[in-house]
């Protein structure tokens, strides 16, 4: 797996992910291979959540690179985002 493609934070869940992704299908290819269809389908649904987790993780990075951009486009226009924050948060406050 591209080390790229996550947060370095979550760099060693993924890669667990991606063995749990490569085991159930190396399972499901044995149940099949075994005739067991109902164990296969077992494996193939385990596999589809660990890749949804997975998918999770890159997606996280996607965010994080777009709000990083953001707050680089803001700053060059002399946006101050920490008053933002603060802005934000005491309105969020206010309405709760």
């Amino acid at each position: 797996m591209n080390p790229d493609l996550v947060i370095p934070s979550d760099l060693e869940h993924a890669a667990s992910l991606i063995e749990c992704c490569m085991s159930c299908l190396n399972r499901a290819e044995l149940e099949f291979a075994k005739d067991n269809l109902d164990d296969a389908e077992r494996w193939v649904t385990e596999y589809h959540r660990c890749k949804r987790d997975l998918d999770k993780l890159i997606d996280k990075k996607k965010q994080r690179e777009k709000m990083q951009l953001l707050a680089n486009d803001l700053k060059a226009k002399g946006i101050i985002i920490e008053l933002i924050k603060k802005l934000t948060a005491a309105n969020s406050e206010r309405f709760n």
